[in-house]
């Protein structure tokens, strides 16, 4: 794998991850309940993953 191949993986997982968060606040903003859920679960993995990265 050379630099041009990885620099194009971490584009395409910054696009990915990038539609994911419109997503979720198109989510949030007209499904206010729901876009509380996500954002609860959003913060709990985050926790986790850095507890378990140490």
């Amino acid at each position: 794998m050379n630099g041009d191949d990885k620099d194009s993986q971490i584009s395409v997982r910054m696009l990915l991850l990038l539609l994911i968060g419109a997503l979720t606040v198109y989510t949030a903003f007209y499904h206010p309940e729901l876009g509380v859920a996500i954002g609860v679960g959003a913060v709990v993995v985050a926790l986790v993953h850095q507890v378990l990265g140490r």
